[in-house]
């Protein structure tokens, strides 16, 4: 399972993109820019899609890369592994057609794989077997 998400997550962000009708695609350096894209234009479902699929594409690394790779069960793990990961992935879109490098992109990834380790944690607490939440190493 783990690894059809990865496959697919790396065709959906590294094969060349048909951007929407009057899109400009170039890379965005500041934080918070695209997000206010995104923000302003709930009622566009090509960018709600935009910003979703940003938030999904790692929750799954904090949902079940914890229960598959053990030395990730630990939030800060999570969270520089995501960052590591979302940070290639970027980089590696400078290089792709129609696709480009976005700071906010790399945010969201990394709040969606948060994401998925807070709902693992839940679901462990309420099964009865809680993980700490601050790391003790």
């Amino acid at each position: 399972m783990l690894g059809i998400w990865l496959t697919g997550g790396l065709l959906l962000t590294l094969v060349p993109a048909n951007p929407a009708p009057g899109q400009v695609v170039e890379p965005n350096l500041i934080p918070l820019r695209t997000i206010g894209i995104y923000l302003a234009n709930l009622d566009s479902g090509y960018w709600v899609g935009q910003m979703v699929g940003n938030l999904l594409l790692l929750l799954p690394m904090g949902l079940v890369g914890p229960v598959v790779f053990p030395w990730l069960d630990r939030w800060l793990r999570v969270l520089v592994t995501a960052l590591v990961l979302s940070s290639a992935i970027e980089l590696a879109q400078l290089w792709v057609p129609d696709r480009s490098a976005d700071v906010d992109d790399l945010l969201l990834n990394v709040v969606g794989a948060m994401l998925g380790y807070v709902i693992l944690t839940v679901l462990r607490v309420g099964s009865g077997r809680p993980r700490p939440i601050v790391e003790r190493d």
